[in-house]
């Protein structure tokens, strides 16, 4: 497993902990993991979820590090 895969997995872990009553896909959404294609407007094209194929896992990391 790689570095980040295991803080990726240690971030989820310690939210999953703190929020009990969330759902796993809520927790993914709101730690940034997975979103939607224009944040900002997201009624521009609704329910569009960004594809995250290409995403690095240092960049899903930083995503949710700095998740707002």
């Amino acid at each position: 497993m790689k570095k980040e895969h295991k803080l990726i997995i240690e971030i989820i872990q310690n939210y999953l902990k703190e929020n009990p009553s969330e759902r796993f896909g809520q927790a993914l959404t709101n730690l940034k993991i997975i979103g939607f294609t224009d944040e900002k407007q997201p009624g521009k094209q609704p329910y569009l979820l960004r594809d995250i194929f290409y995403d690095r896992d240092s960049e899903i990391l930083m995503r949710m590090k700095n998740k707002a």
